[in-house]
């Protein structure tokens, strides 16, 4: 009896010992939180290394310029997100905050209500709106839909049901110098979780509300619209216009924030009238270089370029490019 105590005792030692070295081995919850949390990071910057290769911005590179982009928010139906007031607001700066990190663009964010008609086919208003804010796209986010599905009464949730939303957001990039639309998207994604915002307390929705189980999605999707955004414009040639012309200076609606330098030539041209939704848009005619001599944070002066022979006379609105 004695002996068979014995062999049970070592034979359950053992087996602890073996159940402590087999959850020793295993990663706590916070371990594989900080072990996700840096796969994440470390998936982020790999993103961010291949979006900036494309068309690489070194110095001296005519992809070295920074394009300005003027983002704005609607939302499609208010009432779909009456509880998350400033929500459109405040996925315009995040977009902002996303796109002014791969250090490519120079990028403006505002709230216009007259985003709301911005079309395909509205290529005057396109136009003025990136004259206005001296921009060379406009981007466009929509937020289309912000459905939520109730999880159910106390009871269902208590049983781990919970509420549901639907969010669809739209990305229009608008070309200002033809004043068509260049690109478009749809990014639809369903949460669940914390989806409910401040219904009727009068909240404005801020960036905390990013670490919400709606907001990390919403913050994803925004991510990848910034790298979307990256790779369709990095590798179009800058461009700015011609704001005025004074004597020999001709002024333009870029400067070193846009990465231009005294000394550098730029190439011109006469902007083309043809505004023709759907149709190739034709490039205006060469008008020849110009250099720079003065240079302002967003505002540069030049002249023609030494030993270039101008084919007509310069016009307030002409393009100035980096090629």
């Amino acid at each position: 009896m004695t002996v068979t105590f014995h062999k049970l005792s070592i034979v359950a030692a053992v087996m602890v010992l073996l159940a402590g070295c087999s959850l020793k081995g295993e990663p706590s919850v916070a371990e594989q939180w900080e072990a996700q949390q840096q796969q994440s990071e470390e998936q982020a910057k790999a993103d961010k290394t291949d979006s900036q290769k494309l068309c690489s911005p070194e110095p001296g590179s005519p992809f070295s310029y920074r394009k300005a982009i003027l983002v704005a928010g609607t939302i499609g139906v208010p009432d779909l997100a009456r509880d998350l007031p400033g929500l459109a607001d405040l996925t315009s700066r995040r977009l902002q905050t996303h796109l002014d990190a791969l250090g490519r663009f120079n990028v403006f964010a505002t709230h216009d209500s007259s985003f709301e008609s911005i079309a395909p086919t509205t290529a005057v208003r396109v136009r003025q709106l990136g004259r206005d804010n001296a921009s060379q796209f406009v981007v466009k986010l929509e937020l289309e839909d912000m459905t939520m599905t109730p999880g159910g009464n106390w009871f269902d949730k208590l049983l781990g049901a919970s509420d549901e939303r639907n969010v669809l957001i739209k990305l229009f990039i608008y070309d200002v110098e033809y004043g068509s639309l260049f690109y478009s998207q749809r990014y639809q994604r369903t949460v669940e979780g914390d989806v409910v915002g401040f219904p009727g307390n009068g909240r404005t929705v801020a960036t905390p509300w990013f670490s919400t189980d709606l907001g990390e999605v919403v913050d994803e999707i925004l991510k990848a619209i910034s790298l979307q955004i990256n790779q369709k414009l990095a590798c179009v040639p800058f461009s700015a216009e011609v704001t005025a012309i004074k004597g020999k200076d001709i002024h333009i609606n870029a400067g070193f924030l846009h990465g231009i330098r005294t000394g550098e030539a730029l190439r011109i041209y006469r902007r083309s009238d043809v505004l023709v939704p759907d149709e190739i848009q034709k490039q205006g005619d060469d008008e020849g270089w110009i250099t720079v001599h003065t240079v302002f944070p967003n505002h540069s002066i030049a002249s023609v370029a030494q030993g270039t022979q101008n084919r007509r006379r310069l016009e307030i609105s002409d393009v100035v490019r980096a090629w």
